[in-house]
């Protein structure tokens, strides 16, 4: 279809504008590329670090599959964490990846997103599977009677508000349920990759609502080699690509070269992957897990 007949088509013109405008919440599914990508790049349903137990000295030694087995060994850190039989609320569920792990391990999973094109593939892939649609703060606990023996959030929490974050997800614990997460804290408040709650937020906040710590692990080193992973892969690949697609798309349409493209190589000059560096990661977060269980 060309440029010309795409335009004159305005009921397509305008599912086109509102997907781009309203995001997520009107895609298809089959058109999100965050799936796209990472179905086709590791053939896999997670959507987070890597876990190394034995961190390699080398970034470029970690091949592909590597990479893969990493992120299956991250679920496993949770997955052992959590007994057969058990009732699993895992808040900011992805694609479904670790549900489908608890799934096989024998635990009763129950996934939440507030991800449609999230909830569409996880039904279409473990349809027996239950699943809330909608964010942590959005459910009142009181409309919903079931409680969970444990609540997971994978690298998740940190888009969440700390105080009524805490306080929902105490609401749907059963009586001596564990909260488990897995996520990253920066150390400083001027830190220059501003993600993450402060730890010292998160740890007084833990305090305060009445939590205690039954396990902290600092898994910092283990889940840095996916950085460091991913720089190599932007520095030989992505990159490139970028500059050399560029430069090919301008030669074919000198018009919008003279306009754009010193902008286009101004840009792809300065691009800095200063949040894959792994000496930059472990200088101002750390990556840490944690099972919380409220006292008794």
């Amino acid at each position: 279809m060309g440029a010309l007949t795409r335009l004159l088509n305005v009921p397509a013109l305008i599912r086109h504008l509102r997907r781009n405008r309203a995001g997520r919440s009107v895609w298809d599914p089959t058109d999100d590329l965050e799936l796209a990508l990472y179905g086709a790049v590791f053939g896999n349903n997670f959507l987070h670090y890597g876990y190394f137990p034995e961190p390699p000295a080398d970034p470029e030694s970690i091949s592909l599959a590597d990479a893969k087995r990493a992120m299956d060994d991250y679920a496993s850190l949770l997955v052992e964490r959590v007994r057969p039989g058990e009732r699993v609320l895992d808040i900011g569920c992805g694609m479904g990846g670790l549900l489908a792990r608890l799934d096989a391990a024998g635990a009763l999973p129950t996934g939440l997103t507030p991800n449609r094109s999230h909830a569409a593939h996880i039904r279409a892939h473990w349809p027996h599977i239950p699943l809330l649609e909608g964010t942590l703060e959005s459910f009142d606990p009181r409309q919903r009677p079931e409680r969970f023996d444990a609540a997971i959030n994978a690298e998740s929490f940190q888009y969440i508000a700390l105080d009524e974050g805490i306080e929902r997800v105490k609401s749907f614990l059963a009586p001596g349920g564990r909260w488990i997460v897995i996520d990253y804290f920066r150390l400083k408040p001027d830190s220059k990759n501003r993600s993450g709650h402060l730890l010292a937020d998160f740890d007084a906040a833990v305090a305060r609502h009445g939590l205690d710590v039954v396990e902290r692990v600092d898994v910092t080193d283990n889940v840095v080699p996916s950085l460091a992973y991913a720089r190599v892969l932007a520095d030989r690949f992505a990159l490139p690509v970028a500059r050399f697609f560029s430069e090919r798309f301008f030669l074919r349409h000198p018009f919008l070269g003279y306009l754009f493209q010193p902008d286009v190589r101004e840009k792809l000059a300065k691009v800095r992957l200063d949040t894959l560096d792994p000496e930059v990661f472990k200088r101002e977060k750390r990556y840490l897990l944690y099972v919380l269980q409220p006292k008794s």
